[in-house]
């Protein structure tokens, strides 16, 4: 499923232009495609929902700006929950 980044839906309001479209790297979710998080500046990755730094990609690994912890593995353009292998994340670039 593919998410247009570009129009974000707003609780009481239409569809407005959305401060995501002028970000190269996004992370969707595997479940259902909508944009999770986005690359602001070199590797710290944005939560979408609340605009707060969420984690930092070190070495194909997304770690916890919070913890420290490991969130999750890269391989390829997919993120696999550190532990379990389970797809969590794509990244996609617009």
């Amino acid at each position: 499923m593919q998410t247009d980044v570009r129009a974000v839906q707003t609780l009481g309001q239409g569809v407005s232009e959305s401060p995501l479209a002028d970000h190269l790297r996004c992370l969707c979710r595997f479940e259902d495609g909508v944009v999770f998080a986005y690359v602001e500046r070199g590797h710290e990755f944005v939560r979408a929902s609340d605009r707060e730094l969420w984690a930092v990609e070190r070495d194909d690994a997304l770690v916890s700006a919070r913890s420290g912890e490991t969130l999750a593995q890269r391989r390829g353009r997919v993120f696999f929950q550190a532990g379990t292998d389970s797809p969590l994340y794509y990244e996609r670039a617009i």
